[in-house]
């Protein structure tokens, strides 16, 4: 446990060195204090996906349609919870949409930055997305894209927590709550068989979180060109990192959406033999739900 300690005094105080005195309002928070919980549930998580997947290899895949039912209504009402808080609560400090700073809002910030720990802690329970995919042998939805930007976001919101927990950061949870109401939602629905005809609208949940990631860079950079105290180099670092997922999910709604139909050769077939009509295999695939089905 000395050894454990040590440790935890190190990394902390090499990140504070490095990002500087920590946000006073948010010292004792469950989780915050100590990077090490962070930092081994994310090695715990991509543990989960290697060993998992080595276990299922040779097992049935498992339904879990009741967990699934739970797990998807428990994060639309979370995700609904903190979209309404945000809302609240930035318009009773009076938040200005360009660039709001840290501290001018008093209680308002430190209601908005108890939000945020909340959206903060959702990152890791929603490592659960890819555990699940794991065990019902869903490979093909478990891509670079799903696990970097689940990975990613939990360790970039403990930083954020620590060092800018209100202000201009309320701005991405907003917009990421309401379309994680709609995104669980979907997924909740497609658990049911008799609800597939209904999940049309899977492509415009991509072309919605493309939007996102969009609007949240705009506002980053707005307060760039008309700072207010908020921390230059967290608005870069923001603005860079929602560019590689406008990238990632670029390149994936070209490649699930985009691709011309392959044309069929038709052939004649040899007197005598019966012919039959093919159909090539398209798979309906969601970036972290649950369907993988095929359409004929």
């Amino acid at each position: 446990m000395e050894h454990l300690k040590a440790f935890d005094d190190e990394i902390n105080a090499f990140l504070d060195n490095m990002f500087g005195p920590r946000d006073s309002r948010v010292r004792g928070w469950f989780m915050l204090d100590s990077y090490l919980p962070t930092f081994f549930l994310t090695v715990l998580y991509l543990l989960s996906i290697w060993l998992g997947n080595k276990y299922m290899k040779t097992r049935p895949a498992l339904s879990l349609k009741g967990i699934l039912t739970l797990y998807n209504l428990g994060i639309t009402l979370l995700s609904v919870y903190m979209l309404a808080e945000l809302i609240l609560s930035s318009w009773e400090g009076g938040y200005n949409l360009q660039c709001q700073d840290l501290a001018s809002a008093g209680e308002a910030d430190v209601r908005v930055a108890k939000v945020l720990w909340w959206y903060y802690f959702s990152k890791s329970v929603e490592f659960l997305d890819t555990i699940f995919f794991v065990l019902r042998k869903k490979t093909s939805q478990i891509t670079f894209l799903h696990v970097y930007h689940h990975a990613s976001m939990f360790n970039i919101w403990w930083c954020v927590l620590n060092w800018i927990p209100c202000g201009q950061s309320f701005f991405g949870p907003t917009l990421n709550s309401f379309i994680h109401i709609l995104m669980y939602s979907y997924y909740g629905l497609s658990v049911f068989p008799s609800m597939h005809r209904y999940l049309w609208w899977k492509k415009y949940l991509t072309q919605a979180q493309l939007v996102q990631f969009v609007l949240t860079i705009t506002h980053t950079m707005s307060a760039v060109v008309k700072p207010c105290g908020f921390p230059l180099g967290c608005l870069i670092f923001q603005s860079s990192y929602m560019l590689t997922l406008v990238i990632l999910f670029l390149n994936f709604y070209v490649q699930t959406y985009r691709k011309k139909p392959v044309k069929k050769i038709m052939e004649e077939p040899p007197a005598g033999k019966e012919v039959k009509n093919g159909f090539s295999k398209a798979y309906f695939t969601a970036t972290n739900g649950v369907i993988n089905k095929k359409a004929q």
